[in-house]
């Protein structure tokens, strides 16, 4: 049993000083992130809106939110779906209609754009004058102008709910009146307001203040300018208010501030005061921009991770970023408050090849995750083979014992020739 102990140690000596060596090369992938989002705000803000949320569109990451799920009225909010299902299912935006006096049936006592029957204007005037001062004639002399009742638009709108996967939103008109079957969430709109920004001709008129319709000359400001008063709205790119007694002061709007875009939704403001909407989504706006900036939480060639290397002619490989990766946090936040997570293999051996991935590197901070780094095999790396040592120490010790047999019949032939 010595014989065979000292003989095995023998052959895994000989095998690992054995100077053969395998090369892997293949294909390099570049390390990428899979997703980077930003640290949420607690932030309890001195606002009156009841249901509120805040993305931020450059990372499309929730950064605030406040019963953002809940089912409410949405008042004038409704024609931005209006107006994009519009948009989807007429043709030709530039045919000119005649305004008539079945336009003005039943909204008496609704905000109206202006147009006066008689009127010729195109579709896309119509547009301008359901989305800037909000106007109820717009919206029928549209709904008229696609050939479709009421009804049968409204059933538009609400398929485009389905198709959009919205679970707290159903229409049951296209003006936003206060009905129970007329509702949305605060996350629901953002979601409607941030597909129909996709759309050219949306944002376009979405993004106007103030527009002239050639025809007539009627002049139509944005309602976001009437609600602000005297307040600096410069970074607001797009908004679209609503009112009324059972949805409150609404706002939806985008602005942009220092290279960051983003996208919020308030509903349910205090109505007492005319500029609420406006106030509280300028208080939320301005503290996001005092207090947040984009941090690199992965700077390029920062090593983010040592593995040993099995059989390899170097024992470790360490894991270096090629790029920077950035955060939106906080601006007190220190890069030595966050973590990093790896999860993937353990070691590399002669089976990994140059662009497999490796395993993930997550970068989180109090408890939220910030980043999902992937890692990748990114060099060639060198290995003594381990099939080579196996059939080197298998031939060492068929020699070996070649050797002792030999020896044992040479001793047996001996003693028997001297007897």
């Amino acid at each position: 049993m010595k014989k065979f102990k000292i003989i095995f140690l023998i052959a895994m000596m000989f095998s690992i000083n054995y100077n053969y060596v395998y090369a892997i090369d293949n294909k390099v992938k570049t390390s990428q992130t899979d997703k980077v989002t930003s640290a949420s705000d607690d932030n309890n803000f001195n606002i009156t809106s009841k249901n509120v949320v805040l993305y931020n569109l450059n990372d499309n990451n929730v950064l605030y939110e406040k019963n953002a799920s809940d089912s409410v009225s949405i008042a004038s909010l409704t024609k931005i779906m209006t107006t994009i299902v519009a948009i989807e299912n007429i043709k030709d935006l530039n045919k000119e209609i005649v305004i008539t006096s079945e336009v003005f049936q039943g909204i008496e006592d609704y905000s109206k754009a202006g147009f006066n029957i008689g009127d010729k204007v195109t579709i896309k005037d119509l547009l301008y004058g359901i989305m800037l001062p909000s106007g109820a004639d717009a919206v029928n002399a549209t709904i008229l102008a696609t050939g479709k009742s009421k009804a049968e638009f409204i059933k538009l709108m609400n398929d485009k709910v389905a198709d959009l996967g919205l679970k707290n939103t159903k229409f049951d008109n296209a003006i936003g009146m206060d009905s129970k079957d007329n509702y949305s969430s605060a996350m629901d709109v953002a979601k409607i307001l941030e597909y129909a920004l996709k759309n050219e001709t949306f944002k376009q008129i979405y993004t106007t203040r103030k527009y002239t319709v050639p025809t007539t000359k009627l002049t139509m400001h944005s309602t976001l300018v009437t609600y602000a008063k005297s307040a600096d709205t410069s970074n607001i790119k797009g908004a679209k208010s609503g009112f009324t007694d059972g949805a409150g002061l609404c706002l939806a709007s985008i602005a942009e501030i220092k290279d960051v875009n983003y996208l919020l939704i308030v509903l349910g403001a205090n109505k007492l005061v005319k500029s609420n909407a406006v106030n509280d989504s300028l208080e939320i706006y301005n503290y996001y921009a005092k207090n947040y900036e984009y941090k690199n939480i992965i700077t390029k060639n920062q090593v983010l991770k040592t593995l040993p290397v099995k059989w390899g002619v170097k024992d470790k490989y360490k894991v270096i970023s090629d790029k920077d990766v950035k955060a939106y946090l906080k601006n007190t936040v220190k890069i030595e408050d966050l973590s990093y997570d790896y999860k993937g293999v353990k070691e590399i051996t002669y089976k990994n090849k140059k662009g497999d991935k490796l395993g993930t590197m997550t970068v989180s901070y109090d408890g939220k995750q910030l980043a999902t780094y992937n890692i990748y095999l990114k060099e060639n790396l060198k290995f003594y083979h381990p099939l080579i040592y196996t059939v080197m120490g298998i031939s060492i010790v068929l020699m070996i014992l070649s050797i002792i047999k030999i020896k044992q019949n040479t001793s047996s032939k001996l003693k028997k020739k001297y007897k």
